[in-house]
């Protein structure tokens, strides 16, 4: 029961990054500035505390919900939104490059560091789902 929720918590977990990621793209290329939504009508802050660290927590529990129980797909899962949280980060900097702030960029590279946290329980949530007990 737990790797059924984990699996679905981490789906939803990646399709708010992606929504998130998709808005965040489409105000940097429509000239809207850092500041601003594209398709998502709230405020920067909502949508990064909707769209952004709500996922991340979403992919913590499910790892930590299911640590017992294997299962590699529930780890490509939660690599797959780790990776969209690092190149979401490197996608802005390539776009945006010198217009962001230094306190912007301390909390990019704060969600990278999330980031590559989340990527690393995926990657020992599929090592520990190959490894049987004998």
């Amino acid at each position: 029961m737990a790797l059924k929720v984990a699996i679905i918590i981490s789906v939803i977990s990646i399709i708010l990054l992606v929504i998130y990621g998709a808005d965040s793209i489409m105000a940097i290329i429509e000239h809207l500035g850092l500041q601003s939504t594209a398709f998502l009508q709230m405020d920067v802050k909502a949508r990064g505390m909707i769209f952004g660290i709500i996922p991340a927590i979403l992919l913590i529990i499910s790892y930590f919900i299911t640590r017992k129980e294997p299962s590699p797909f529930l780890g490509v899962l939660i690599i797959i939104g780790g990776a969209l949280m690092v190149a979401g980060v490197g996608l802005i900097f390539a776009l945006q490059g010198s217009s962001i702030p230094s306190a912007g960029q301390r909390e990019f590279g704060a969600v990278v560091g999330i980031g590559v946290v989340i990527i690393a329980l995926g990657g020992l949530k599929i090592k520990k789902s190959k490894i049987r007990p004998m």
